[in-house]
């Protein structure tokens, strides 16, 4: 009999959201650090880098035991769902934070304190810098109105869900000068169970259209392109140039006979004969411009 894989399932932290949901929240969420990357970098005036490390889902018990104590911890509402999410700064990126506000070089502070409520209000600029942030990545895939409902030191005096239930926690690691810190937010699954399908039909949506050629030669055949004649080249004298009043005449060198060329974009694609069509000035295709062959420097032969 032959052995069958056994995969270990844990009913106390059960997955809520498939991994492709999870994918979807991922591609959302790596926006969100790159912008808030920028963002940060233009408040504070120093390099900040912001980046998605994991996306893990874990039972609000379990989060709370990774966020340090005290720390900056923020209630942030979702509205129009219900509900909270948790961000989570670390005290020395805080504290680093509020000391380059104050115009220092951004130093961290060698033994982590609870922050004063001078320091918390400093710190409300940096966090809704980064709701902003999150509410913008958000928005082509749903319009969550993220905004800091309450912000704390110590992360089990805000309530946000019961320890039991389920909430899916983004940790990013923040480089600001030679420090590295975390960043952590934690957004229940109770509250994104009425839009989670929204992330299946975007999953569909994307495998559809990268797929379906013939959707995309229907796009590509509907981009408008410019097409431009362009007759030989012509001498004139600068002070007939500068002569030319309107109804005078340009008299070129090419004879009527000779093809002209049709460009399209910046390319010289096709041979054209002007002739009347109709009541309307027209061009007839007469063939197809080859592309000229020229000699290198290095001998080789090239287009």
């Amino acid at each position: 009999m032959s052995e069958k894989n056994i995969q270990q399932y844990n009913f106390k932290r059960s997955d809520r959201i498939s991994k492709h949901q999870i994918r979807s929240l991922h591609f959302i969420h790596d926006r969100f650090s790159r912008n808030v990357s920028s963002s940060l970098s233009a408040y504070l005036r120093t390099i900040v880098e912001v980046q998605l490390e994991d996306i893990i889902q874990t039972s609000y018990a379990e989060f709370l035991n990774t966020v340090s104590d005290p720390t900056c911890y923020s209630a942030i509402s979702v509205q129009p769902l219900d509900g909270l999410s948790a961000l989570e700064i670390a005290p020395n990126l805080a504290f680093s934070m509020i000391d380059r506000m104050l115009g220092g070089v951004g130093k961290p502070m060698a033994t982590p304190r609870q922050m004063t409520e001078i320091e918390q209000k400093i710190i409300q600029g940096i966090l809704k810098l980064i709701v902003d942030n999150l509410r913008e990545s958000w928005r082509q895939v749903y319009p969550i109105e993220f905004a800091v409902a309450a912000t704390e030191t110590h992360p089990h005096m805000v309530q946000i869900t019961a320890p039991n239930e389920m909430v899916v926690h983004f940790r990013f690691q923040v480089r600001m000068r030679d420090m590295l810190a975390k960043m952590h937010l934690a957004i229940p699954t109770l509250p994104l169970e009425p839009i989670i399908h929204i992330f299946d039909q975007e999953e569909y949506s994307r495998r559809k259209i990268i797929h379906d050629t013939n959707l995309l030669s229907h796009l590509l055949h509907s981009v408008p392109v410019g097409i431009s004649v362009v007759t030989s080249e012509t001498v004139f004298p600068l002070q007939s140039l500068v002569s030319l009043q309107v109804g005078d005449t340009l008299v070129l060198d090419q004879r009527q006979e000779a093809p002209m060329i049709i460009k399209v974009g910046a390319r010289n694609k096709f041979h054209a004969k002007a002739q009347m069509h109709k009541t309307c000035k027209a061009f007839a295709i007469v063939g197809q411009v080859r592309p000229r062959r020229e000699e290198s420097v290095n001998g080789t032969i090239a287009e």
